[in-house]
């Protein structure tokens, strides 16, 4: 009987520490991991193939028509000024002999009309010559002073006929590729030759237009090519945006200069990676993602007080960049920038509930 009543005692008192024991547990502050509420604009980027240009890339026509003497050989380097394409000029140089000729007959009659108009003048004084003799040899020698006006144009323009058949490089570069070779009969505007820039290239990329209002002049576009161990890199600043929209893809066109690069970096037509930053014009509101806490009633997080006392907070989510998200509290006056937010830890808490603020490692 003393043996029994002993045991009961025992288990009372065993039963009575392990209560306040898991009172005392339940009601300990949970651990928690926290990180400031900051304030910036939100900045992403997006990756889009570019392609690389010359910038003053030229397609060479003919200047007149007639037999092509020499042309370019493609891969050619020349400089500005270095003749490119000569043209038979032999049809031209006689026609400029014949206008010359031309030229020196229209002289010789107004020599002799102004002689025969200075002497009837002279008898007309004295009623020795008609009237309409007069007017007969002055309307000659006005003739005669607009045939050398117009051989005088004649032979200018065939002096830029001249000019025309030599074809120089417009800024120095390299041909391309050659499309007339020498020997063929020409027509004035047939193309002849490709001549590219190779020493300041553009990139040229389509951006959806959705993104027009972050495209600028002046701002940098990082432009990345080849094997991706050991990629080629390089910086192009933007020099236009093009506002025209392509109907079916619905982008816009942006050039971008690169700087000044060895030649054998890059080549004209080379498909080239391109990242155009996206940065918001205001700043907002961004915490680590990792505090968002999602329930079918909706997006919350829970700020964390300087009393270690915890409050939900409802929020919607905006836009986000690595590990940081924009959100937007749905009440005003609830959060703001240095507040201090459960990243981890926080799924289970309630609100006025004491938790232990951790430190970060």
């Amino acid at each position: 009987m003393h043996n029994s009543f002993f045991t009961v005692k025992l288990f009372s008192l065993a039963l009575a520490c392990s209560t306040v024991m898991f009172s005392i547990s339940s009601h300990a502050a949970l651990p928690v991991t926290v990180e400031p509420v900051t304030q910036a604009p939100l900045t992403s980027s997006l990756a889009v193939n570019g392609t690389l240009f010359g910038k003053k890339d030229v397609i060479l026509t003919a200047g007149i028509s007639g037999r092509v003497l020499y042309v370019a050989e493609p891969g050619q380097r020349a400089n500005k000024g270095d003749v490119l394409v000569k043209m038979d000029t032999l049809p031209l140089e006689l026609d400029q002999a014949r206008q010359k000729e031309m030229l020196n007959r229209a002289q010789v009659n107004l020599k002799l009309h102004k002689q025969e108009l200075h002497r009837l003048k002279r008898l007309a004084k004295s009623n020795s010559a008609a009237a309409t003799q007069v007017d007969s040899v002055q309307n000659q020698h006005d003739l005669a002073l607009s045939d050398i006006e117009l051989a005088k144009i004649e032979l200018r323009v065939i002096a830029d006929q001249l000019d025309r058949a030599t074809i120089r490089a417009p800024f120095s570069g390299i041909v391309s590729e050659r499309h007339k070779r020498a020997g063929r009969e020409v027509s004035r505007a047939d193309e002849l030759l490709n001549f590219v820039d190779i020493d300041n290239l553009e990139a040229r990329l389509y951006v959806p237009v959705k993104y027009l209002h972050y495209l600028k002049q002046g701002i940098t576009l990082p432009i990345q090519t080849g094997n991706l161990d050991t990629p080629l890199r390089a910086q192009a600043t933007v020099t236009s945006v093009i506002p025209a929209t392509d109907p079916r893809s619905q982008t816009v066109e942006v050039r971008a200069e690169l700087g000044k690069y060895n030649p054998r970096t890059f080549a004209v037509g080379q498909l080239v990676d391109v990242t155009v930053p996206l940065q918001s014009k205001q700043a907002q509101m961004l915490i680590n993602r990792d505090a968002l806490i999602i329930r079918k009633q909706g997006v919350h997080i829970v700020k964390v007080g300087p009393d270690n006392k915890v409050m939900q907070v409802p929020v919607e989510v905006g836009k986000g960049e690595g590990s940081l998200v924009a959100i937007t509290p749905t009440e005003a006056n609830v959060l703001k920038v240095g507040d201090r937010i459960a990243v981890r830890g926080a799924e289970r808490l309630t609100d006025g509930q004491e938790v232990d603020v951790q430190s970060l490692n």
